[in-house]
């Protein structure tokens, strides 16, 4: 896989710069929470994790950001939470708009996760260096900001550190290990994800085909590349259809 040119400001010798602030990008994942973690313990400058919500998490996110906010009380850390403007839900502007999320135009990651974050890093008034949760088995998600007054950083990068040694970051830290975030009607989900959610969310499996069958383009446009109604009776019979996964993953900004 092709790896993109990115800039590249190293974590290793970091030293505060004046005038700039240091935020996390928390996406209460696995790697955004070892990330999280590992800062902390190495006294890296932070002054506040900002968490973008989409109102599409599943509910076991939103229960696991409780430990998190925990965890950064206890280090005396700021907690921002953030929505868009207006603070409507994905899920209710897609119905509203009658469309889904897309892999290909990404305005959900746009106007839901980038757009209200960048939001507060300009009433900062400073410069932000970002630090982003891309683990080092997961490189070629790395992206460059989409501002001039924001620089990415990556330190599992930095520092190689993988998927399974983020798991034991969390481990070692006597924290629970998060499940994979992102909205429970997100595109970029496999088939294994989409069987999970059946199965422990049938209200929330049910609300997702309801916004798959809602969009103007359906059937042509699809959360899977098999409607979610398929999908469906395939699960109620026990059967996992074979269904190819993505192969261009969403970007740094949702899934950490």
């Amino acid at each position: 896989m092709q790896v993109m040119q990115v800039k590249i400001v190293s974590v290793k010798g970091l030293k505060r710069q004046k005038n700039s602030k240091y935020i996390i990008s928390y996406g209460g994942g696995v790697n955004s929470t070892a990330m999280m973690i590992f800062l902390i313990e190495n006294k890296y400058p932070i002054d506040a994790v900002i968490f973008s919500d989409t109102g599409g998490e599943r509910p076991e996110t939103y229960e696991y950001l409780k430990h998190a906010k925990k965890y950064l009380k206890k280090h005396d850390i700021t907690f921002v939470q953030v929505m868009n403007f207006g603070k409507q839900s994905l899920y209710d502007k897609s119905m509203r708009r009658k469309v889904i999320p897309s892999t290909l135009w990404r305005w959900c990651t746009r106007d839901f996760k980038i757009t209200p974050i960048y939001r507060y890093y300009r009433n900062q008034n400073a410069h932000v260096y970002q630090y982003v949760g891309i683990a080092y088995d997961e490189i070629h998600r790395m992206k460059d900001p989409k501002a001039d007054y924001v620089t990415n950083i990556f330190p599992l990068v930095d520092f190689g550190i993988d998927r399974e040694q983020c798991i034991q970051i969390i481990k070692n830290a006597k924290l629970p290990i998060p499940i994979k975030s992102g909205c429970y009607f997100c595109p970029f989900m496999g088939m294994e994800y989409w069987n999970d959610l059946y199965k422990k969310h049938p209200e929330l499996y049910k609300k997702a085909r309801i916004m798959e069958e809602n969009s103007k383009h359906f059937p042509e446009q699809r959360l899977t590349p098999l409607t979610l109604g398929v999908l469906e009776r395939n699960f109620k019979k026990g059967k996992l259809p074979m269904m190819e996964n993505i192969e261009n993953p969403c970007g740094n900004e949702c899934m950490t």
